[in-house]
């Protein structure tokens, strides 16, 4: 019992020893001062608030409101600097160590971000001597030098700099190098740093994170040494860096610890295997992607078992640094177990594909996630055991040259979401069973194979389709139904697919969330569906196909619409729901009646072709609104008025075709204004009246026609001002954009006398096709000698007018012509000897002219000649080959006059003797009449006794009249 007692006191006094120990912590914390211990939330330190308040002074935008809570005055956490955005401070001092006020953190890695501030960089900042955090990245915080600002180097505590995206110019300060316990430092994607020497480096061992990308390390011979002094680094980023090369050798390679390097977009151009960084067995990513780097694959890339990802894409050498090898897949990558993403695009590879998977990474389980080999030159078929690549979840064989089945094995890689194998020789049927087990398929590209799809309507596939392209396969002739199970589909390419059917009652329904969708070059019969207005479409493409009724409401979202080539009728589709579109090509239907003035809506038009319809009328004047058209198309139709004055707002034209209209008047004067025209269609109208002076102007044009109108007077004297028809003159002429293929189909000119189709805007670029044809016109006057200097002209045709004088003697300069027309003129004098001094010319047309002398030989010449004997004739005082008059006697010598013509003195003896044999003929016709009909015989000779008669009496009357006068 006192034991029990003993034990019971001894715990009661432990229990008020705790509670005395207790109460003395809680009353010490209590007394601590406010700048020390462990507190909830720090408080501002004042001459770091005022820092801070001089760097927003320094700023003069904040369009976004980033430093709106940074103020001195309102409420206590209004006046604290920690609780300011983007600024942190410690716990445990309360001093500010990070600034994070970079602009890109929430935009996508592939975009450039807009600007946050704009500004400077105060050098305020200086006063946080325990900043370890600095991040200013995608702010325009230049300053009024422009320059990196060199007293950030005397942030001596800083651990993480990022200046990323601030468009920076000069030289990258080695007062940088300042910062001995920087850990991270980014300062890549500025406007336009340079630097001479990087050896301020390696005063930062520390560093494990270095960004340069886009910096300009040129002159920098040694960069790979200074890289290696830094056995820290754990990623090093130099792309688009202007590296020179990267085949040094290093005799001790110190960066162990490296595990991402990326040096793409640099332009090495030496072997492979010669680049020193293959040794680096630690590397995780490796990009090397347009580096311009040729040759095998080296051995060693077999042993880094530590690699991810591994990008060699678009490695296409120029054959200027061809080591005269194919680069075959040779390398052995079975070891590489860790391998995920395996990127080989456009590297010019070679050899077997089965070879090729036979070499990827055979572990198990497989951790290969993406394979890109696309645009190479890869044959064979297809491996069947490619199925056993259980992990793949993008595979890229687009743009080879495969050829064979596909494997029914495919459909068992349900992981993968990403399958192209468009533009390959593959054949074959694709059934259900090559989708049976892909149940993450969400892009599908097989088009331009000779493959044949065969699915039945009623299957639904396992996975959800968004991107589906069977473009140039073979689906009909039904529409393939099971499409419509794809509600989903964004992306739909079945264009010359061999449909011949209805489209489907369910097509607005079951694509309703479809974007781009392609059908043309079918043979799609029936009307458009009524309800398409309610469909989600920007881009259709129904063209070539066999399609009737009126165009129903368009979808408003529609911004690219080409139904051309079909039956379609009625009138021109409103624009009141869709007045986004930026390209409308309806050519080649049936449309009638006017265009309407609700076309005007079309702000945004930039292509617009309505040629080879039924149209009448003036176009509405208000077109004129959408200043950015770039694309007129109005041919073939029954369009009248005068030149329309809407095109004289469309300042950036490139392409104007009105040709077969009943457009009448004089071409305007402001049409030398349109100085972005490349192509001008005037033909087959009824314009009159001269060549305004000033469409020389247009120093872009390299397309002019205006045959078959009414264009009288002299040709221009200064047609040398078309530019970009000469070969001295490098033009700034563009079209208007991307490159965009639009199918023009009434783009032709008469070329070797035979009306040429060129089909496309596109191709008349891609050719350097230059032309000017002016024929069946009512010029007058001589060619005058300017012209000459055209020296790109493919094309002159100035045939069927009454252009007189002389050829130009010096036609033999414009030496790209390859078809001349001159024929149907009133030229005379020579043919220029110059004429054989044009290598190109493969169409040559002089006749019916007043030409003389003899013609002009030569290689060239006598070959077309042979191909065209007539191109001479109609012109009688020619003499020699290919005609049969012959120049030997002396009367065929041609003898030059004053200007330059040959006197035609052999021609006066023919006057002559034709001016004789005329007067024969018609006193022999006169007698023949008088002697084989008898009346008018008769006739012919009673008129002499009747004029006899009547003068006698004529006279006698008169003198008889006289005398009684006189008497």
């Amino acid at each position: 019992m006192v034991a029990t007692m003993h034990r019971l006191a001894a715990a009661m006094l432990v229990l008020l020893c705790c509670c005395c120990l207790f109460l003395a912590t809680q009353q010490q914390h209590q007394l601590q001062p406010a700048t020390g211990g462990n507190r909830a939330s720090p408080s501002c330190i004042p001459h770091e608030r005022d820092a801070l308040l001089a760097f927003k002074h320094g700023v003069t935008s904040d369009p976004y409101g980033v430093l709106s809570s940074w103020r001195r005055d309102g409420r206590h956490d209004e006046q604290d600097c920690c609780r300011w955005r983007g600024v942190r401070c410690s716990n445990r001092t309360d001093h500010v160590h990070e600034l994070r006020l970079g602009g890109g953190g929430t935009f996508p890695p592939d975009t450039f971000p807009p600007d946050n501030l704009a500004g400077q960089i105060s050098p305020s900042l200086l006063a946080l001597d325990h900043l370890e955090h600095l991040d200013l990245s995608w702010n325009d915080l230049v300053g009024p030098t422009g320059r990196l600002p060199e007293f950030l180097g005397s942030l001596k505590n800083l651990k993480y700099l990022n200046l990323s995206g601030i468009p920076f110019y000069g030289g990258v300060p080695p007062q940088l190098g300042n910062l001995s316990r920087l850990q991270y430092l980014d300062l890549s994607f500025m406007g336009g740093m340079n630097s001479t020497d990087l050896s301020w480096l390696t005063h930062i061992p520390s560093i494990q994170y270095l960004y340069l990308d886009n910096v300009d390390l040129s002159t920098v011979v040694d960069w790979h040494h200074v890289m290696n002094m830094l056995p820290s680094l754990r990623a090093l980023h130099l792309s688009s860096c202007s590296l020179a090369s990267a085949n040094q050798s290093l005799p001790h390679l110190n960066l162990t610890n490296l595990e991402e390097l990326d040096a793409s977009l640099n332009s090495f151009h030496h072997p492979m295997v010669t680049s020193w960084f293959w040794n680096i067995t630690s590397l995780r990513f490796l990009y090397l992607s347009d580096t311009s780097m040729y040759g095998q694959f080296p051995d060693a890339l077999g042993d880094m078992t530590s690699l991810q990802v591994l990008d060699l894409s678009f490695n296409s050498y120029d054959d200027d640094y061809d080591d005269g090898k194919d680069r075959i897949m040779t390398m052995d990558l079975k070891n590489l177990c860790n391998l995920e993403v395996l990127n080989l695009d456009l590297s010019h590879l070679y050899g077997d594909v089965a070879e090729l998977f036979r070499n990827l990474p055979r572990c198990s389980p497989n951790k290969l996630q993406e394979l890109d080999l696309g645009w190479n030159h890869l044959t064979g078929m297809l491996p069947r055991w490619m199925g056993k690549l259980m992990s793949l979840v993008v595979l890229n064989l687009g743009w080879n040259n495969l050829t064979g089945h596909v494997p029914y094995e495919i459909g068992k890689l349900s992981n993968m979401t990403y399958l192209n194998l468009n533009t390959n020789k593959l054949d074959g049927t694709i059934t259900e069973e090559h989708f049976a087990s892909a149940r993450s398929l969400q892009y599908i590209d097989l088009s331009y194979n000779a493959l044949k799809i065969e699915i039945s309507s009623d299957w639904q596939p396992p996975s959800t389709l968004e991107y589906v392209s069977f473009a140039s396969c073979q689906m009909g002739p039904l529409f393939p139904g099971w499409l419509q199970w794809n509600v989903n589909i964004t992306h739909l390419d079945i264009s010359s697919a061999g449909i011949a059917d209805r489209i489907p009652q369910w097509f607005s329904d079951a694509f309703s969330n479809v974007e781009f969708m392609n059908i043309s070059n079918n043979q799609l019969n029936g009307t458009l569906p009524a309800d398409m207005g309610s469909m989600s479409l920007q881009e259709l493409y129904l063209s070539s196909n066999k399609l009737t009724g009126q165009i129903p409401t368009l979808p408003p979202n529609i911004h690219n619409l080409d139904l051309s080539n079909n039956f379609l009728s009625g009138p021109l589709p409103s624009a009141t729901r869709s007045a986004n579109l930026v390209q409308l090509s309806l050519f080649s239907n049936r449309l009638t009646g006017h265009i309407p003035e609700s076309f005007c809506k079309y702000q945004q038009l930039a292509m617009l072709d309505l040629s080879s319809n039924f149209l009448e009328g003036e176009p509405p004047l208000c077109l004129g609104v959408t200043e950015s058209m770039g694309f007129v198309a109005l041919s073939n139709n029954s369009l009248s008025g005068k030149f329309p004055s809407f095109l004289q707002k469309l300042t950036n034209v490139v392409f104007l075709d009105l040709s077969w209209n009943k457009f009448s008047g004089r071409l305007t004067m402001w049409i030398g204004s349109l100085t972005s025209l490349r192509v001008i269609q005037l033909s087959h109208n009824k314009f009159f009246g001269s060549i305004p002076m000033n469409i020389t102007n247009l120093s872009c044009l390299q397309y002019m026609d205006l045959n078959s109108n009414k264009i009288s007077g002299s040709l221009p004297i200064y047609l040398s001002n078309l530019k970009f028809m000469t070969n001295t003159s490098i033009m700034d002429c563009y079209d208007g954009g991307d490159r965009i293929d639009y199918d023009l189909n009434s783009l032709s000119t008469v070329w070797k006398g035979q009306e040429l189709n060129y089909g496309s805007y596109q191709r008349i670029l891609d050719t350097s096709m230059t032309s000017i044809d002016l024929s069946s016109n009512d010029l007058t006057s001589e060619i005058p000698e300017e012209i000459v200097v055209l020296d790109a002209l493919v094309n002159l045709n100035l045939s069927r007018n009454h252009l007189t004088g002389v050829i130009p003697k010096k036609i033999g300069e414009m030496r790209s012509l390859q078809s001349l027309d001159l024929s149907r003129n009133m030229l005379s004098g020579e043919i220029p000897a110059t004429l054989s001094n044009l290598t190109f010319l493969s169409y040559l047309e002089l006749s019916y002219n007043d030409l003389t002398g003899r013609i002009p030989s030569g290689v060239q010449l006598d070959t077309l000649y042979a191909e065209y004997p007539s191109m001479c004739i109609g012109n009688i005082g020619l003499c020699g080959h290919p005609l049969q008059n012959n120049c030997s006697s002396e009367r065929h010598a041609p003898k030059q006059g004053g200007l330059g013509r040959t006197e035609e003195r052999y021609g006066i003896p023919f006057f002559y003797l034709g001016l004789g044999c005329g007067f024969v003929v018609g006193t022999w016709i006169a007698f023949g009449v008088l002697l084989f009909k008898r009346n008018w015989r008769i006739a012919c000779f009673r008129l002499p006794d009747k004029l006899y008669d009547k003068v006698y009496v004529l006279v006698a009357t008169w003198t008889r009249a006289r005398q009684t006068q006189t008497g």
